[in-house]
């Protein structure tokens, strides 16, 4: 007795990636099931709901990039994948931009440009990804910060025009978060005036998000950074030789919705640190933090205080770390199911081919 596709069709999209991909041998119809956007994006869906599957985008120096599954690093015997060739290639002078759905982005530098920083998010309105890129200019052409946008739907570069001028952005590090991309900057670097500076990708506009109420007084060379917590935005502050704030922002866009979730002292259970990065949560304990301390994957519990190292084998002594959900998504558009060709027709494509190759390959001299 065979399932009513309606019911195939909800026992699929709650599957985690590999064993989805896998079913596609299964049969035409099934194929053609998990191929259209409609089931791609019913079960990215339920992998966000449910949190299914996931993996963490290694960065170990000298263009060197690692996948390591994320289900298995409570594992004492967990591995990375090296990247390699041909996409390792790829990826020699690239940069780590963002991961949005599955897709993950990197970009080149611009030649003409001295510095720049890049996002990389997902437009749910207009159901688009898109890439964004400020640069400063230093070209005979133009002078000053320049700005433009890549939309993935049309394939194509605009400009955008009200980017502030009297901003500095302080890291490349760039967040996408509640449908728009985030960057530390300040306005005055001379006494240090940090801000939060957001770009709705929608509505392609910039816009300064209020920052969390830090009532600690400032010290020189307190590090700041951005991230992205489970759905929310995280702000760490980091007091060298004192403590470490990290502050979460449940209602985004609100100046009241920052709460300070936790703090950690120095030589507490992590030792001795310079700073900590949040990579995301625990999968078994939505309490349980993955951290990046000191370019050294750990465990830590915020409310028992517990810490313990992660073993990955096949990495670097230090490394940086991204987490990625898994996904169906594609770069390409739907496209209607293929007959198999034909016998004969195939028969005379390969004898084309080998024509064709003839004619290239060889230069025949009577």
């Amino acid at each position: 007795m065979s399932l009513p596709n309606e019911l195939i069709d909800e026992i699929l999209c709650r599957l985690p990636v590999k064993p989805v991909l896998r079913f596609r041998c299964v049969s035409k119809g099934w194929c053609s099931l998990i191929d259209s956007n409609a089931f791609v994006k019913k079960h990215l869906k339920k992998t966000l709901e449910c949190n299914i599957g996931g993996g963490l985008i290694i960065n170990g120096g000298g263009g060197n990039f690692y996948l390591a599954d994320f289900d298995s690093l409570d594992d004492a015997d967990a591995s990375a994948v090296r990247i390699d060739v041909p996409i390792k290639n790829l990826l020699v002078h690239s940069q780590f931009v963002g991961a949005s759905n599955g897709l993950i982005c990197f970009p080149t530098s611009f030649s003409q440009f001295e510095s720049y920083i890049c996002g990389f998010g997902y437009d749910q309105t207009n159901d688009d990804y898109k890439v964004v890129k400020v640069a400063e200019c230093y070209s005979s052409r133009f002078r000053g910060k320049l700005a433009i946008l890549y939309s993935l739907k049309t394939n194509a570069w605009t400009r955008i025009q009200n980017i502030p001028t009297n901003i500095r952005f302080s890291s490349n590090d760039c967040v996408f978060a509640s449908g728009s991309l985030h960057w530390t900057a300040n306005t005055n670097p001379n006494i240090g005036s940090d801000i939060i500076l957001g770009f709705d990708l929608q509505l392609q506009q910039f816009k300064e998000v209020p920052s969390p109420p830090v009532t600690r007084a400032p010290v020189n060379f307190n590090w700041k950074c951005l991230r992205r917590l489970g759905e929310c935005l995280c702000f760490t502050d980091n007091y060298p030789k004192s403590s470490m704030d990290v502050w979460l922002m449940k209602d985004y866009g609100s100046q009241n919705t920052w709460y300070k979730a936790f703090t950690v002292e120095q030589r507490s259970t992590l030792g001795s640190f310079k700073s900590f990065t949040p990579v995301t949560f625990s999968k078994s304990d939505s309490g349980v933090l993955l951290l990046e301390v000191d370019g050294k994957l750990v465990w830590y519990d915020p409310e028992r205080k517990t810490a313990k190292k992660v073993r990955i084998r096949g990495l670097p002594v230090k490394c940086s770390s991204f987490f990625y959900t898994e996904s169906l998504v594609q770069l390409t558009e739907d496209k209607p199911l293929q007959k198999k060709p034909s016998k004969e027709k195939k028969e005379k494509n390969q004898t084309a081919r080998r024509d064709g190759f003839l004619s290239k390959g060889f230069n025949l001299r009577l």
